[in-house]
């Protein structure tokens, strides 16, 4: 039986053969041959994080368009302009798909950090039926680094199966991905930016939960509003900034 390199070889080399000769090739050993051709020479978790890097240039590009930073997530103009060269290539549906996914695995994660970490305190605290005698630093401690271990490690842990996946989906080439320099710039940058918004969070967060009573008018009126506010808001902040996108590409356009 012939291998594929001898049945594409002896048809390229036969210059008396039809046409048809060359139809009659296994059609699964020129795709496998192609793709042998055309595939990637990154090592698959570089892949993953070049994605991950093309889709975090996109969020990011749609806060620079107008002209403001995210606290904590700031960039100097050349880093501005890397990040938008590189969102110029992202479709809009793929950066859709890609933050729906990311907010599925994210619940996933944060599921599993909080049930780890519940766990825990019940063993250090000898079970269950001692819950309400934990000592508020052993309490307080503990959910602070549920909150901690949930952004620095979560949203990344999020984002790179998004990345993956989507990547997949949508065929990115490796062309359209940053190179390995700038993904290790980018990357690592968003992790520390991440890890340091993380303990802005608990240094606010924790002591307001210990020294704001959970019954003062404070914690009443946000369990009445957020509910009801975050899904507009969320909405109208998703407007905003997509349709600065779409603006800036209808001006850069000729």
């Amino acid at each position: 039986m012939k291998t594929c390199a001898h049945k594409i070889i002896s048809a390229t080399t036969n210059v008396r053969a039809p046409q048809r000769h060359f139809d009659k090739i296994d059609l699964r050993c020129v795709m496998g041959i192609r793709r042998m051709m055309e595939a990637p020479g990154r090592p698959r978790l570089e892949r993953w994080l070049a994605l991950l890097v093309r889709y975090w240039a996109f969020n990011m590009s749609l806060v620079h368009s107008r002209g403001t930073n995210w606290p904590g997530f700031g960039y100097s103009e050349d880093e501005k302009a890397t990040l938008d060269s590189l969102a110029t290539k992202v479709p809009a549906l793929e950066y859709g798909v890609w933050i729906a996914l990311f907010v599925v695995f994210y619940i996933a994660i944060l599921s599993v950090i909080v049930a780890v970490g519940m766990n825990c305190l019940i063993h250090v605290i000898g079970g269950e039926q001692n819950m309400a005698n934990t000592p508020a630093p052993l309490f307080f401690s503990q959910l602070g680094l549920d909150l901690g271990v949930s952004f620095s490690v979560g949203f990344p842990a999020a984002m790179l199966p998004a990345a993956a996946l989507v990547g997949h989906w949508f065929a990115v080439p490796d062309a359209a991905l940053p190179d390995r320099a700038t993904t290790a710039h980018y990357f690592h940058k968003l992790w520390f930016q991440i890890t340091r918004m993380a303990l802005v969070i608990l240094l606010v967060v924790i002591p307001l939960w210990i020294y704001v009573p959970v019954d003062s008018k404070f914690f009443a009126l946000s369990r009445l509003i957020l509910p009801l506010l975050s899904p507009a808001v969320g909405a109208l902040t998703a407007a905003y900034y997509f349709t600065a996108r779409l603006r800036h590409r209808a001006a850069s356009s000729p």
